[in-house]
């Protein structure tokens, strides 16, 4: 299977350009995968020498709040998203089997060795909304780690840069600030905006997916995070917000892979808890950095994709 990416429209030194998926590409092979938030609007014309079209989607259901033209089963013969409430969907409405379920990877080349655990807890990531700015809040009074980028972001963003601990850092000082860190935040899940939500109304059946069964309700939606499966494979511990799809589950258990919060108070309580008595936690960081290694990298997924 030829590999190819296309990381034109991709920020840079963000997640995407790790996953080296080239480094298990065949150059003599009739079937491709491409990969890259462009080819959902600008698939390259190189793609027609192949007689299979795989597209690996690892933004799924964002795209679906853009009023792009986000239906792929005429483009590729095969499409592996991130959201399995949206597999599900277009398979049904599409009357396809196109599209399949799969986990946001990570190539075990970048896996940071064990550190010594120099801080309580951080996040890495976009502010979205209140939950956010309000998880800041209860961060700052610990020993925390905030990451951010500075560019690419959104106005919420911007106005909690001065919460921020490391600015721009490379992928590598990511990780490793991750690995140093005893406890890493994660929401699985998204706000919507007016305009999103209009862009998701306009789409064919959009009730039908289960992704949109908050969307005049709270306005979120449900996404699977790379920062779960970087910091399990961190050694940190996933402290993951209970919402109303946990799509995590897919994936994990909670308890033995993670620990749920399930409210800003909640989560400082379990923050306090944790750190107070972190070694109670070792066998769950463990288990989940196995779990992950054995089957959610870059080689599980291309052995998945080339069945």
């Amino acid at each position: 299977m030829k590999i190819i990416n296309n990381l034109k429209t991709e920020i840079p030194d963000t997640n995407t350009y790790y996953f080296d998926l080239q480094d298990y590409s065949i150059e003599n092979s009739d079937t491709v995968l491409i990969y890259g938030y462009d080819t959902l609007e600008n698939p390259p014309e190189i793609l027609n020498k192949y007689k299979i079209k795989k597209y690996l989607n690892v933004t799924m259901p964002t795209e679906f709040c853009s009023d792009q033209d986000i239906f792929l089963d005429n483009k590729f013969d095969k499409i592996y998203s991130i959201c399995p409430y949206s597999c599900d969907w277009l398979n049904k409405i599409k009357n396809t089997n196109k599209y399949e379920f799969i986990w946001y990877p990570f190539n075990k080349k970048y896996i940071p060795p064990k550190a010594g655990k120099k801080y309580d807890v951080c996040y890495h990531g976009g502010i979205h909304g209140i939950k956010h700015i309000e998880m800041l809040d209860i961060i700052k009074n610990f020993n925390y780690r905030y990451m951010s980028m500075t560019n690419g972001i959104n106005f919420l963003t911007i106005n909690k840069l001065n919460y921020a601990t490391d600015l721009d850092l490379k992928n590598i000082e990511k990780l490793l600030r991750v690995s140093e860190s005893k406890i890493s935040i994660c929401y699985n899940n998204l706000p919507c905006y007016p305009n999103h939500v209009n862009n998701i109304k306009a789409k064919t059946n959009w009730q039908g997916n289960e992704c949109f069964n908050q969307i005049n309700i709270t306005n979120d939606i449900p996404q699977l995070k790379s920062r779960f499966i970087e910091a399990s494979l961190c050694r940190t511990l996933n402290l993951v917000e209970k919402d109303n799809w946990n799509v995590i589950e897919k994936l994990y258990t909670p308890n033995e892979h993670f620990i749920y919060f399930e409210n800003n108070n909640d989560l400082a309580d379990k923050i306090e808890t944790i750190i107070n008595n972190y070694e109670d936690y070792s066998e769950i960081i463990e288990k989940s950095f196995w779990h992950s290694y054995h089957n959610y990298c870059t080689d599980s997924l291309i052995k998945k994709i080339n069945k």
